[in-house]
């Protein structure tokens, strides 16, 4: 691929393809297009494939957050910080025909500030920020007659564990997670499935119109990706494997950085009824600036499912990651993982933020490892608890400063202690409860850090 893509002629481009799909939406014949669906007993009368399928959705979000000493480890700093997050979601998926599908899904998120007082953003809360469509997609399935389905537009993507794709935006933290794209699944036969996608995401939101704009910064630089993702089995054991290239374009700050991943997953066949390992691996080469550079990156975990009642566990996790890190002696290659569009609380809640003070990005899992343990037991049929400790180390040292001491790699132990509950069909919640305790990865004298939330979820 060029390095000479003009990101405003692809932002063009994809703009085009959402007013083709959006025309092949409204000129399509529903009878013409229609399939059967699969499970149907009985053939679906004419008159009822062309009426239209509306569907409504309603979310609201509250979490109260707070946390102490999580970007200092200093007592004395003044760092502690508590809010409430509103976010609602307001949904419609319209579906003419059994092949065609339009969703559209608008998003806002308002803040409250409560702690430290002294907080510019406490003075101004409760004042509106922007609504944006978090989803405004179409989806063809069983494209040309063809085992094909291609959604166009924003839309969430989650492939496998979420390991390499989950999270397009990570500036804005949970508010939304979509990616701009055009991505096409392939139904191969049996269990296995090709997925092509190309992604375009720009700083800061430029395709979709917005109310009250408040310009919400999503990525550090504009990024663009092409890449496909097989799933399937090898004798009965789940198999994926990915290949994609990914291009962040320079800034004033930043470089740019481009490379290639290829990578795989694999779930083992069940070791017994109840217990199962799983694990992931992938590679990275390309360029950093003018430098080389090249990463690995790779997790694991073994799940046992005892089925046991409280206050045995319900379930035991033992597992381990490796995300590396550059090595200071090399200066001719650039060694660090990029975690690509996994830049979200995969492995705690909690430490991305003293990850962010780290690498200058939020979320940006690299020179991370972990060997864990988890424990999830269920207190009552809509009560779970999960406890999970990490012993977490550096791959690479990093250089001394006022958080970091320049000799160690020991980065310490995390506990995360999760409770959930499951208030009626439509309302859930629950309670994260982290706790991280320094290794001498950090200077002398780093103290904990805890950080708490609290969610309830309305659906409907």
């Amino acid at each position: 691929m060029s390095k000479n893509i003009d990101f405003r002629r692809k932002k063009a481009g994809l703009a085009a393809l959402l007013f083709l799909a959006a025309g092949a939406l409204s000129s399509a014949s529903p009878q013409a297009q229609a399939v059967p669906p699969a499970k149907a007993a009985a053939p679906v009368p004419a008159k009822d494939q062309a009426d239209p399928k509306l569907k409504l959705s309603f979310i609201e979000r509250i979490r109260q957050e707070s946390s102490d000493n999580i970007t200092s480890l200093n007592d004395q700093a003044a760092d502690g910080s508590a809010y409430v997050r509103f976010r609602t979601s307001l949904g419609l998926r319209w579906k003419p025909s059994e092949s065609f599908e339009l969703t559209a899904r608008l998003t806002n998120e308002n803040r409250y500030y409560l702690n430290p007082k002294s907080d510019l953003r406490a003075g101004r809360n409760f004042e509106p920020h922007e609504i944006f469509f978090d989803a405004l997609n179409l989806r063809w399935t069983q494209a040309l007659g063809l085992p094909l389905t291609v959604t166009a537009g924003r839309q969430d993507i989650t492939l496998g564990e979420g390991f390499i794709i989950w999270d397009g935006g990570p500036l804005d933290g949970s508010r939304s997670a979509y990616f701009n794209a055009v991505r096409t699944d392939w139904a191969l036969g049996g269990k296995n499935s090709l997925s092509l996608f190309y992604v375009i995401l720009p700083r800061a939101d430029e395709f979709l119109p917005r109310i009250h704009d408040r310009a919400q910064s999503l990525v550090e630089q504009d990024e663009q990706a092409v890449g496909g993702y097989f799933s399937g089995s090898l004798r009965k054991a789940p198999v994926d494997v990915y290949l994609l290239y990914k291009r962040a374009q320079a800034t004033s700050s930043t470089p740019e950085t481009s490379f290639i991943l290829a990578g795989g997953r694999a779930a083992a066949l069940p070791i017994s009824s109840r217990l199962s390992l799983t694990a992931e691996a992938a590679g990275q080469s390309g360029k950093l600036g003018s430098t080389p550079r090249r990463g690995f990156g790779g997790h694991f975990h073994l799940d046992c499912k005892t089925g046991a009642a409280f206050p045995l566990p319900a379930g035991l996790t033992l597992g381990g990651l490796y995300l590396s890190g550059d090595d200071p002696a090399t200066d001719d290659v650039y060694e660090g993982w990029d975690p690509v569009f996994g830049r979200w609380p995969k492995w705690s809640e909690s430490f991305i933020y003293l990850l962010g003070k780290e690498t200058g990005k939020a979320a940006f899992w690299s020179n991370y490892a972990s060997l864990f343990a988890g424990l999830q037991f269920g207190l009552a049929d809509n009560v779970r608890l999960a406890l999970t400790l990490h012993r977490l180390s550096a791959p690479q040292e990093t250089a001394a400063s006022a958080l970091w001491s320049g000799s160690g790699r020991s980065r310490g132990l995390l506990l995360a202690v999760k409770l959930q509950y499951d208030i009626s069909r439509h309302l859930s919640g629950h309670l994260v409860w982290d706790h991280f305790r320094p290794g001498d990865f950090y200077r002398s004298g780093a103290q904990e850090y805890a950080w708490v939330r609290f969610e309830l979820l309305f659906r409907y």
